[in-house]
């Protein structure tokens, strides 16, 4: 057995409409599918390389337990790659978007990159794209 690809990532939303408008305003994605599952829906939007971004939207949501990015054993975040980490960071700060870490270059890395929060509280690293 061997991996083949990475399908999709999943983000379980505290508000439908609010990630939407961010995955949408922020990064400039397009919706490309939406499925009803009974008590919860699917959005999607197309990543590059063929991956999807998922979001799931429950009728009964439970509010998540707070964590530190310190904390071990949880899921931490995603990493995406864009042509321009302060045409980012200027949408962020236009719309409110938290930026844990502005753009700058890390040393350690070799790379530039920055950290911002979705409307589910979601870390993401953007990298500047080689």
């Amino acid at each position: 057995m061997k991996l083949t690809g990475l399908n999709h990532i999943t983000v379980n939303v505290k508000n439908l409409e609010e990630s939407k408008v961010f995955y949408e305003e922020i990064f400039g994605l397009e919706q490309c599918g939406y499925i009803d599952m009974g008590d919860h829906t699917l959005t999607y939007y197309q990543l590059p390389q063929g991956v999807l971004l998922e979001l799931i939207d429950y009728e009964n949501k439970v509010q998540a337990a707070s964590h530190r990015e310190t904390d071990t054993g949880i899921y931490r975040h995603l990493c995406l790659e864009a042509d321009s980490l302060e045409e980012l960071n200027r949408r962020c700060v236009e719309k409110g978007v938290p930026v844990r870490s502005a753009p700058a270059y890390v040393e350690k890395l070799g790379r530039h990159n920055m950290l911002l929060v979705d409307p589910a509280g979601v870390e993401i690293e953007v990298f500047l794209a080689e």
